[in-house]
């Protein structure tokens, strides 16, 4: 039986008015941790530690970001020993983006203090809680990811 579109349309209200709180918190305690880091910095340290060394073009992509807008955040990120760049052999004008130990290490940091943020703030929830939250968010990722896959579909890693 499907939800009243009312239904859902509260519901979408109520999380769009959480979601930045639940992220906020999450985050909060990392900023001892990323220091002057900004979000979409770590987002791309997290595409990269994830998904390993890409070109700035697919860095781009998949943030979202204008070419020029990627250079500046990768250029902060070089700066501070948390990427490097390098150029293409056979095509010099490709440039690959790959995140050094240090960035690895920060990143990780960062990823660790999430983990015991979210088991505080959980650890009075059943484990039934838990499960069933970790399905619907899993639930939910996927499918945006299916939303996602026919921008994806027409990107290509230029190596």
């Amino acid at each position: 039986m499907p939800v009243p579109r009312p239904v859902l349309q509260r519901f979408a209200a109520r999380l769009v008015a959480l979601l930045p709180r639940l992220s906020r918190g999450i985050t909060q305690r990392d900023l001892e941790t990323i220091g002057a880091l900004t979000l979409p910095q770590m987002w791309a340290l997290e595409h990269l530690l994830d998904h390993g060394p890409c070109t700035m073009c697919t860095l781009a992509a998949e943030m979202r970001l204008q070419g020029s807008t990627a250079t500046g955040l990768v250029d902060q990120l070089e700066r501070c020993g948390l990427v490097a760049r390098s150029r293409g052999r056979e095509d010099r004008r490709v440039v690959r983006v790959a995140l050094t130990a240090r960035g690895r290490q920060r990143l990780e940091k960062v990823r660790r203090q999430r983990r015991a943020s979210l088991m505080q703030g959980f650890e009075k929830h059943s484990a039934a809680e838990r499960a069933n939250f970790l399905k619907s968010v899993e639930k939910l990722v996927l499918e945006f990811a299916k939303q996602a896959q026919p921008s994806a579909a027409g990107r290509k890693d230029t190596l």
